[in-house]
């Protein structure tokens, strides 16, 4: 019986050297075709990574952070200069009633002139018909009646004058405060809805741009992830040379093994617990092996499905997404420069209203003026008029009577005068205030509004470029992620390829276990009696790697198999 089973171990040996022979050459193609496709895939992913970072530059730069800032301080800007604005022209519709207010006083003065005015005619009349009874007597007389006409017309001309220059004043302030008082609340209206439009578009726009930065970052992570799993493939098949060795060593070891396995001549079995640590140790090896491999081919399946996962569709769309967001917001932006535009026409249809302000003050200044001299003349004639009556004596009685009509207007004329010295200071206050209003549309406050808007305009460009920019970095990523996915196929039949490559390794394996069992059968205590410095020593010489080592220092001391530190990055360094 022991022989019979000593026969067998040498050709058992043999068996499984020349199926790990077999194994290894048959592997070669293989596993350099598995090499070759995952090069390519870490080519692929590696040009991904590159543009995600670029992605990530673009979104993370400080100019893009300045965006909503600049906006939101826009909308700030325009509303408290819209703001400003409208108060302004609240305040100058104030202003036209007031001057309404004055225009109506003007036409009491004018009506109360155009009374004097027809006096002084009725009164020239008499004049001259009382001229004509005196006869030659009243020459002198002649001479105060001829110069009360000419003042009658002057005044009357002076009256119409300022009577008309005040009915069209009245009508402009009229159509001017009407205008103003429709336009102001629709101007309100259309700034309340800009401010609500272009909050909204912020809103959006908000979002957009913490998906721009969020959704990049998020990709570039988790490509960076199955990077690092096409790389841990590529390093451990690059590094099958090393389980090749592996391979090859235990090929030599079973060999030794069956050199030293005692005969059926009835040689001495002193051997025998050496022979058992060699099968052991080489056992421990192509369970190592049969690790690695399974580890090679588990992460190709786990790689395969990280690449079918690596989506880019939301980095696809994002950039066409902002883009239409930014749109929006340059829309409702626009209407920014439309209010702008019709701010300036009813600037300017304000400014044309109040310049007439000036003017009218102007005519009252110059009217005032006038009136000055028109007193003193209607005084001057009432002591023409008395020192002839006096002169006339008896016959002087309608000359006396004509001199204290003229007195009587000269008062009234005088009242006049001081009722048109209020109103022009009202006037003045009217347009030194006018004149305070008018500075808030000036174009030096609306600086900061320019400024507004260009610092916007710079900010949405750099927008519009960065949504471009990964527009088109996505577009083209999106193309190698398609030829990645597209060869998955045969990415998934390289895993397959490799476990029926390797399957052998079973069938060795479960050789070497039952070679082992039929050792601790015949002798229970082998495990026990062999040395393990003289089987280090022996087994050891060809090993040119650390985790032949390790595995060897397992099976001796009865200790954990090494784990792979470094996964899929080999079967560990090469010692020489």
């Amino acid at each position: 019986m022991r022989a019979q089973h000593n026969t067998q171990w040498p050709a058992v040996l043999a068996q499984v050297r020349a199926e790990l022979a077999e194994m290894t050459r048959s592997g070669e193609t293989e596993v350099a075709s598995a090499s070759n496709t995952f090069k390519s895939l870490a080519s692929q992913s590696d040009a991904i990574l590159k543009r995600a970072a670029s992605i990530v530059a673009c979104v993370e730069n400080e100019s893009m952070s300045l965006v909503l800032p600049a906006v939101q301080s826009l909308c700030l800007t325009v509303s408290g200069f819209m703001e400003q604005k409208l108060d302004a022209a609240n305040a100058v519709l104030g202003t036209l009633r007031q001057e309404e207010s004055l225009l109506n006083q003007l036409s009491e003065v004018t009506q109360r002139q155009g009374a004097i005015s027809g006096h002084l005619e009725a009164l020239s009349v008499l004049t001259n018909v009382e001229v004509a009874q005196l006869g030659s007597v009243g020459s002198d007389f002649l001479i105060l009646a001829r110069e009360l006409s000419a003042f009658s017309k002057s005044i009357s001309q002076q009256t119409m004058e300022l009577s008309n220059s005040a009915e069209g004043r009245t009508q402009s302030v009229e159509e001017s405060r009407q205008q103003l008082a429709a336009t102001v609340p629709r101007m309100r209206a259309e700034l309340n809805q800009m401010e609500t439009g272009i909050g909204e578009n912020l809103s959006v726009i908000g979002g957009g741009l913490q998906q721009l930065a969020r959704i990049p970052e998020q990709f570039r992570t988790y490509a960076q992830g199955t990077s690092e799993q096409i790389a841990g493939i590529v390093a451990a098949i690059q590094g099958h040379d090393i389980t090749r060795q592996q391979i090859e060593h235990v090929q030599e070891a079973l060999e030794l093994i069956a050199s030293r396995t005692p005969h059926e001549n009835g040689e001495s079995e002193a051997e025998l617990p050496l022979v058992y640590a060699g099968l052991l140790i080489q056992t421990c090896q192509i369970r190592n092996i049969k690790q690695t491999v399974a580890d090679w081919t588990s992460q190709v399946g786990r790689c395969m499905g990280s690449i079918r996962q690596l989506s880019i569709s939301d980095l696809v769309s994002i950039g066409p997404r902002v883009l239409e967001q930014e749109r929006g917001l340059t829309s409702h932006l626009s209407q920014i420069n439309s209010l702008q535009e019709k701010s300036r026409e009813y600037t300017k249809r304000i400014e044309s209203t109040l310049t007439g302000l000036p003017s009218l003050r102007d005519l009252i200044n110059e009217y005032q003026e006038r009136s000055r001299g028109i007193r003193h003349r209607l005084q001057l004639l009432t002591f023409n008029s008395l020192i002839e009556a006096n002169r006339l004596g008896r016959r002087g009685v309608v000359v006396s009577a004509i001199a204290n009509l003229i007195k009587e207007v000269s008062a009234e004329w005088t009242a006049i005068a001081e009722q048109s010295k209020l109103t022009l200071a009202e006037i003045m206050k009217l347009v030194q205030q006018t004149g305070e209003v008018m500075e808030i549309f000036s174009e030096a406050r609306g600086q900061k509004l320019r400024e507004d808007q260009a610092a916007s305009h710079d900010a949405l460009e750099n927008v519009r470029a960065a949504a471009a920019f990964v527009a088109s970095e996505s577009a083209q990523m999106q193309l190698v992620m398609e030829r990645m996915q597209s060869g998955l196929g045969t990415v998934g039949s390289t895993g397959d390829l490799l476990l029926a490559c390797f399957a052998p390794l079973d069938a060795a394996l479960n050789r070497m276990e039952s070679l082992l069992r039929e050792f601790e059968t015949r002798d229970p205590e082998v495990s026990r009696r062999f040395d393990a410095a003289e089987a280090e020593r022996l087994f050891s010489a060809s090993y040119t790697t650390e985790i032949e080592r390790k595995v060897m220092s397992a099976a001796l001391h009865g200790t954990d198999m090494p784990v792979l530190e470094q996964s899929l990055a080999g079967n560990d360094v090469e010692l020489f």
